[in-house]
């Protein structure tokens, strides 16, 4: 049995809470939130013994294998810092870090210590995506020349939404580049093989003042009626367009956007090779799209019988059973924790997991991205 502990219990918390709970061999025995009556609370709803206010307290206990880092993105720094020197494994929320120096150090940390360490980009694991990029790997579309997207939010839509990740000290440098951008970017990565290198960024602030409310306010809870506000300037972008280049000579653009009404977790990617095309949209995340030019296009539902072997495993479920967010992150846990169980039995392992140099690297793109938004011309990805 792998013995797992988690780390807040916010909205991201809970939904690696009830992942983790449906895997054979993995059991969570502790739980941390500096709000201790909130981890009671939910230490008592999922039967978790072990609650305390801070997670240093089960640090040197040899009894848990796993960590799982659920904070806010200012802390993810130093907690994963003490887990892996606390020679813990450690599944964490992206962004691994608020900047490339620190996410560089975790993952150099992480290779001194010989740790498995898994980033949340989860929407990789849903079956099409893994279905999408088996089939460029297989040349079924041939050479990939460019990579179009989005990204789109509309949580942030009114002047009266406020969250932390506005404050530079709680997010870095970018909001929507690094929150939502760096899953889009992820995605776009692992589908077409290849690494981003060059960016050009234009972000936009389209609120550049706020109203924050005076009372508590959850991350996509629903506002309040009757609440009292203060105007605060916003310093960091809600929204913008980045064109990119890959290693390879693919090119492309996507754009980000936190106020576009309507769209709630829209998704878009959209792959073009010299043979043949891909699409994938999060709205619909069952359904894989092949364009052609010389014959039909076609439409591909996830399926376990009819995926290339490599990605069947992926599509849990009977054929026409779609699949959704908790089915990706659960597929990107079971991928750690397979990958654990077969290091603790002293066998090798090599997950096609986001671990923490591909949490490195994509804090290096968020900081060419800004760097390119703030002079007006291309960066480099420096990493």
């Amino acid at each position: 049995m792998i013995n797992v502990a988690v780390i807040g219990t916010g909205y991201i918390g809970k939904v690696h809470l009830d992942a983790l709970l449906q895997m054979p061999g993995v059991q969570v025995v502790a739980l941390a939130d500096s709000n201790l009556e909130m981890a009671q609370v939910y230490a008592k709803r999922y039967r978790i013994e072990r609650v305390t206010a801070d997670y240093r307290d089960f640090l040197n206990d040899g009894s848990i294998h796993a960590v799982h880092n659920c904070t806010p993105n200012h802390l993810h720094y130093d907690i994963n810092l003490a887990l892996l020197r606390a020679g813990k494994e450690v599944l964490s929320e992206k962004p691994l870090a608020l900047n490339a120096a620190q996410a560089r150090e975790l993952w150099q940390t992480a290779r001194q210590h010989d740790r498995l360490t898994g980033i949340d980009f989860c929407y990789r694991y849903y079956p099409a995506v893994q279905e999408a990029a088996a089939r460029v790997r297989a040349g079924e579309i041939g050479r990939v020349h460019s990579v179009f997207g989005a990204f789109f939010q509309d949580w942030l839509l009114y002047e009266t939404d406020y969250n932390w990740r506005f404050e530079k000290r709680f997010s870095g440098e970018s909001n929507t580049a690094a929150d939502i951008g760096s899953h889009w970017m992820d995605l776009a990565q692992f589908v077409a093989n290849s690494r981003i290198v060059e960016v050009m960024a234009d972000l936009h602030t389209i609120h550049p003042v706020r109203k924050r409310s005076k009372g508590a306010v959850l991350t996509f809870a629903k506002q309040v009626a009757g609440q009292e506000y203060e105007e605060v300037p916003i310093e960091l972008d809600d929204s913008g367009v980045v064109m990119v280049h890959f290693e390879n000579g693919i090119f492309g653009t996507f754009m980000i956007n936190q106020l576009a009404a309507g769209r709630k977790v829209t998704i878009d990617l959209q792959v073009f090779g010299t043979q043949a095309s891909l699409a994938w949209n999060h709205e619909k995340p069952s359904i894989l799209w092949m364009g052609q030019r010389d014959k039909a296009n076609e439409v591909s539902i996830e399926s376990p019988l009819l995926q290339h072997p490599e990605t069947a495993r992926y599509a849990r479920l009977p054929s026409g059973h779609p699949m959704g967010y908790h089915d990706a992150i659960y597929n990107l846990f079971s991928e750690f924790y397979d990958a654990l169980e077969l290091r603790q039995a002293g066998k090798p392992a090599s997950p096609n997991l986001p671990d923490f140099g591909d949490g490195y690297y994509e804090m290096a793109i968020v900081e060419a991205i800004v760097a390119s938004h703030r002079q007006k011309r291309w960066a480099k990805v420096e990493a």
